[in-house]
């Protein structure tokens, strides 16, 4: 046993301390992860902040992360990735339409009617994806931790409901990505972008006719009140995909061990229990939705989502020709992602 008497001693008396023992109590390597979202937020209170708290417990203590949200590091959303390329942070939470073109292939994920519906199957599915086609060039230097779907998204509007593909002609429709985007413009929309925190206020000013976003950010951001319409075909229109990133020197770093640590703790089973968490609030912000006066939920039926999908086929031709003008095969990363959606119908 060590005499904690004695060491004290001779860290009074200034004198070096064995390394074994200078350790104790602290941890060997600390890393800092850096997020866009608000602390109170379910990104933070069950996901990254639990995160961090399980690493250091399975690593003894050895591992610290520490969980900086709200851009506390400096810097915008945007910086997120080049933050963590150079080595300023060693972890992030973005999402690819943060920083455009930089996640191309991901963004595909994203593309309409190209999802389960449902948050617990689409994510495990999209971290396989990635790890397929895009590990070893979009992620090229990259730990993925996890990659996890949100809740189904669908189209809110203010003023005029969406029924048929006919009532999205001229509507100014918020959105977070290209390709989501471009879908806009397929149907008959126009696209524009907003960053979160001014959605609210962009919709209540008519600034904007509607969003394109999931059920689950609805409930905090209180969205029902300025958004009555919420159309949604069965599987809803999208699901946007949210990254959890170490820097691959960080983790290099660690011990074989303590690399076990990490990968015990990420991957396609952590992206699935994110993928549960994000479920779980979708019934909740639908019924704060329902309770709201004045809000009507939309279900398009199969027949109508079929001329919808139809509308947006140029969207996937034009997102193919992207993989393959970055050496790609666009062909297959489709086929893999329809092979995804095709999976909640099997």
């Amino acid at each position: 046993m060590i005499d904690r008497r004695r060491v004290l001693g001779m860290a009074a008396a200034g004198v070096a301390l064995p390394a074994l023992v200078r350790a104790q109590g602290a941890p060997q390597f600390t890393f800092r992860l850096h997020s866009f979202s608000s602390p109170t937020a379910l990104d933070h209170t069950m996901h990254l902040d639990r995160w961090a708290e399980r690493i250091g417990a399975a690593s003894g203590g050895r591992i610290k992360v520490e969980v900086y949200p709200a851009m506390q590091l400096g810097g915008q959303p945007r910086d997120l990735v080049q933050q963590l390329e150079d080595g300023v942070v060693d972890m992030i939470w973005t999402v690819p339409g943060f920083t455009p073109g930089r996640f191309m292939g991901v963004e595909g994920l994203e593309l309409p009617f190209m999802n389960t519906g449902l948050s617990v199957s689409e994510s495990p599915a999209a971290f396989n994806f990635v790890q397929k086609h895009l590990a070893d060039n979009e992620f090229r230097g990259i730990k993925i931790i996890a990659i996890n779907a949100t809740d189904r998204a669908l189209v809110h509007t203010t003023r005029k409901p969406i029924r048929t593909l006919e009532d999205w002609r001229g509507l100014r429709i918020r959105v977070a990505g290209r390709w989501i985007g471009e879908a806009v413009t397929a149907l008959g929309g126009t696209p524009v972008g907003i960053a979160l925190p001014g959605v609210y206020e962009a919709l209540a000013r008519g600034q904007v006719d509607g969003m394109m976003i999931n059920w689950a950010i609805t409930q905090p951001f209180r969205f029902y009140e300025v958004a009555k319409f919420h159309s949604q075909p069965r599987g809803g229109i999208f699901q946007g995909m949210i990254l959890t990133l170490m820097n691959q020197r960080s983790y290099n770093r660690l011990p074989a061990d303590l690399k076990a640590v990490i990968d015990a703790d990420s991957g396609a089973p952590l992206s699935a229990r994110l993928g549960e968490i994000w479920d779980s609030q979708t019934q909740p912000a639908i019924a704060a939705t329902r309770a709201s006066a004045g809000n009507e939920i939309i279900d398009i039926p199969d027949a109508e989502k079929a001329r919808w999908r139809t509308a947006v086929q140029p969207v996937y031709d034009a997102w193919i020709a992207e993989m393959n003008r970055r050496g790609r095969n666009g062909r297959a990363m489709f086929e893999d992602i329809q092979a995804i959606a095709a999976s909640a119908r099997s």
